[in-house]
């Protein structure tokens, strides 16, 4: 009986920190400071490749937002397979300074996955970025 409430709270608790918050994908195609422009992305099942649309948004991240890169959806992670980083995603050091984010070709964009928060005094800021991709694996070569 204990143990189906102790459950029963923790997916409560799980379910509401869902609720306040608002995941997408994005490309990146500026940083300034802490406002980061971007615009959003679906993904299409069909093509299995993310498709931008609409306008460019610009946000303000909250202060030292957590940079990360690898893990995906549960995926393999950034080097997946043998060896690979089994799915857990690492810090980005520098963060929104870092490399990835100077000289951001605004056609290609940084992919990443943006967390804002919808409700608390961070409501409608960056709370949380991943980077997605990274160079890409480009078409693959005819093998004759």
């Amino acid at each position: 009986m204990v143990r189906r409430f102790i459950l029963a709270v923790a997916v409560v608790a799980i379910t509401f920190s869902f609720a306040y918050s608002d995941n997408f994908l994005a490309k990146v195609t500026k940083v300034d400071g802490s406002k980061v422009t971007y615009q959003k992305g679906t993904f299409n099942k069909d093509t299995f490749m993310v498709e931008y649309s609409g306008d460019t948004v610009t946000t303000e991240a909250i202060k030292d937002v957590p940079v990360t890169k690898g893990g995906g959806f549960g995926g393999k992670g950034g080097k997946g397979g043998k060896g690979g980083k089994g799915g857990k995603a690492e810090p980005v050091e520098g963060g929104l300074t870092s490399e990835t984010f100077k000289n951001i070709d605004k056609e290609k964009g940084v992919p990443v996955r943006i967390t804002t928060a919808d409700e608390g005094d961070n409501k409608g800021k960056i709370t949380e970025i991943a980077i997605t991709g990274g160079k890409g694996k480009g078409k693959k070569k005819d093998a004759n």
